[in-house]
């Protein structure tokens, strides 16, 4: 995948989630049953919180560290979703979705600054476990957003029947 192809997946996907939002009423995204007990405000805060690791971690990338980010820990993932959703809880539905939109323009930046090489070689980075760096971006950007994004046409569906 090219950086540009990136990019455009980034806009596209994030295009997509918001689409599905539309003719949601606001007073419904505070509601639980969206995806097991979360409602939509609760996905937006979880989406930007792992892409805020993700910025951190192309951050420490293009400072030629080795990240430090969650993504390459041990982690109960479960677990660590339910800390940052209490975390979360008592922010305002208007910061949420701020948190949600500027955080995708830092990995579209940050995203610009990579050299194409570093996207593409697999073997790049000893930390990155064979995987081009471009994955690492997907997995915690527009594929897990379009993995909520079903959630949110369910519910959806669901509520329409």
């Amino acid at each position: 995948m090219t950086k540009n192809e990136l990019l455009q997946k980034l806009e596209s996907q994030r295009e997509d989630f918001l689409d599905a939002l539309e003719g949601i009423p606001e007073s419904d995204w505070e509601l639980p049953g969206v995806a097991g007990n979360w409602s939509i405000k609760d996905i937006l805060a979880h989406l930007s919180r792992w892409e805020a690791e993700l910025v951190k971690f192309l951050w420490q990338v293009q400072q030629g560290q080795t990240p430090t980010s969650i993504q390459l820990e041990n982690i109960d993932v479960d677990a660590v979703n339910a800390a940052w959703q209490r975390e979360a809880r008592d922010r305002s539905l208007q910061r949420v979705l701020e948190d949600y939109h500027l955080v995708r323009t830092q990995t579209a930046a940050r995203v610009e600054m990579l050299d194409e090489k570093d996207l593409l070689a697999p073997n790049r980075f000893k930390w990155a476990k064979g995987k081009p760096l471009w994955e690492w971006i997907a997995a915690d950007s527009y594929e897990h957003e379009a993995e909520h994004l079903q959630d949110i046409l369910a519910w959806k569906q669901r509520k329409s029947t």
